[in-house]
């Protein structure tokens, strides 16, 4: 009976001293909002095996400060002074990919405050050593606006962006990935999502993506 009690003291004690770590590190995986690269794939899979081993017949989720048909379906886009033409490129291709579904018009221009605006940028930053198997290929996210009263309106004013510190960046994948994010589309589970957090090179949106798309905007 002391031996049991003993084991179990100690059980209890690690499971208290691990809490922590186990608190901290999974939303970390779990919530990441960038695009990651694909040599990431084992790890993520060790870590997280329901994520990487089974693909899940799910809906591709909606970033959380976004509503479903409150947005216009035009975006007026533009390019920061930072993105290089080869970029530039890059982003159009991804901006084709959704025009092409007919749900939401993207053209360049300069969005007005009242307009649903999509600013794309390239930045630089290197991830830590001991983080160095996750890349972070890109960023972005919207940014909605409300405003109330008898002119009131909603906009999102997105970002949408790529690091330059990393070749693997520099696909339409990503570009597609992280335009996803600015018009709402969140990480999905599925491995046939453009928005699954690893970089699967897709280039074409899922049904998942696609149904999502138009429950946002239709």
């Amino acid at each position: 009976m002391r031996k049991r009690l003993g084991l179990l003291l100690v059980v209890l004690i690690g499971g208290w001293f691990l809490l922590p770590s186990l608190q901290g590190t999974l939303p970390r995986i779990v919530a990441m909002s960038q695009t990651m690269a694909a040599q990431a794939t084992h790890e993520w899979e060790t870590q997280l095996p329901l994520m990487g081993r089974q693909d899940k017949d799910t809906a591709t989720p909606v970033e959380s400060i976004v509503k479903p048909r409150t947005l216009k379906k035009t975006y007026y886009y533009h390019f920061a002074g930072s993105v290089p033409n080869d970029l530039e490129s890059t982003f159009e291709q991804a901006i084709a990919v959704y025009n092409e579904t007919g749900i939401v018009n993207l053209v360049a221009g300069d969005a007005t405050e009242r307009q649903n605006g999509l600013t794309i940028f390239a930045y630089r930053m290197t991830m830590p050593k001991k983080q160095a198997a996750y890349l972070e290929l890109g960023k972005g996210g919207p940014e909605i606006e409300t405003v109330t009263g008898f002119q009131g309106y909603t906009a999102n004013h997105a970002q949408a962006g790529l690091n330059l510190t990393y070749a693997q960046s520099r696909q339409v994948s990503v570009a597609i990935h992280e335009v996803g994010h600015a018009l709402g589309l969140d990480h999905s589970e599925s491995r046939h999502s453009v928005m699954y957090p690893i970089d699967q090179g897709k280039t074409h949106l899922s049904a998942a993506d696609i149904k999502t798309l138009r429950n946002l905007y239709a």
